[in-house]
């Protein structure tokens, strides 16, 4: 079993310098195939500082955290959907409900922080984030093998044995999940224009009704969990987001 285990990890055991330089060697590899990567750090900090490290390596990327307003970080997620973004590096990807099934790697850093972004749940979550492209690959970049990591390989290694079974016994070859966000195209009478007030000045950002539809929607999803959470804080803003977004 620690075997299966130790494949399944890049264990962080030499200067941290040697853990990006694989990373980057698998951004490499999946980005001269026509895929995308996400990178999900543990901080805004460590967000900002690693896609400053990749521009300088002349990456496309772009970092997303809660201090990006709702609209911002859709666009950005539109971006990496249509190439002008190779690689987002992410604080809290599960909050946006949004599936990428353009991306085909995931980099999880810090993956031995017992805590709450990085418990069993979480980990499973992200992992199977992949299992939108049939291409994908998740690396969990850690100093050591905890629990929740542990249970998080064996829970995905249970899955994938049941999913392959499956296929097997019915035929069925994997293919890569459809998103109709990317098919959304703006027309003239679809044009709904939405001010966002930032540092006191006025930005215009032009999105179409389907797609303020699908921002609600991920609002809305967001607002539940929030309360079965008891996360009022959270709840009252997400209430405001959406109001503001029902107004414009």
């Amino acid at each position: 079993m620690a075997d299966k285990l130790e494949k399944a990890l890049f264990l962080n055991k030499k200067p941290v310098w040697t853990f990006f330089e694989h990373m980057i060697k698998k951004l490499n590899e999946h980005i001269s195939k026509w895929w995308r990567c996400l990178i999900i750090t543990t901080t805004k900090k460590s967000a900002e500082e690693i896609s400053n490290l990749l521009l300088e390596k002349w990456y496309k990327t772009y970092f997303l955290h809660s201090e990006i307003d709702t609209l911002e970080r859709f666009e950005i997620i539109k971006k990496l959907r249509f190439w002008k973004i190779d690689v987002l590096v992410w604080v809290n990807l599960l909050r946006e409900w949004i599936d990428l099934p353009e991306v085909s790697f995931i980099a999880i850093l810090d993956a031995d922080q017992e805590w709450f972004l990085r418990s069993t749940t979480v980990l499973i979550q992200i992992i199977w984030r992949a299992a939108r492209n049939p291409n994908s690959e998740v690396v969990l970049y850690a100093d050591k093998i905890t629990k929740s990591i542990k249970d998080a390989i064996l829970e995905t290694n249970r899955r994938r044995t049941i999913q392959e079974k499956y296929n097997k016994q019915y035929w069925i070859t994997p293919k890569i999940a459809i998103s109709n966000i990317k098919n959304l195209k703006a027309t003239k009478d679809d044009e709904i224009s939405i001010f966002n007030k930032k540092n006191n000045q006025k930005k215009l950002k032009r999105i179409t009704k389907k797609e303020k539809q699908i921002i609600l929607n991920n609002l809305e999803k967001q607002l539940k969990i929030a309360i079965n959470n008891r996360d009022f804080e959270k709840a009252a803003e997400l209430r405001d987001q959406i109001r503001e977004i029902q107004q414009c």
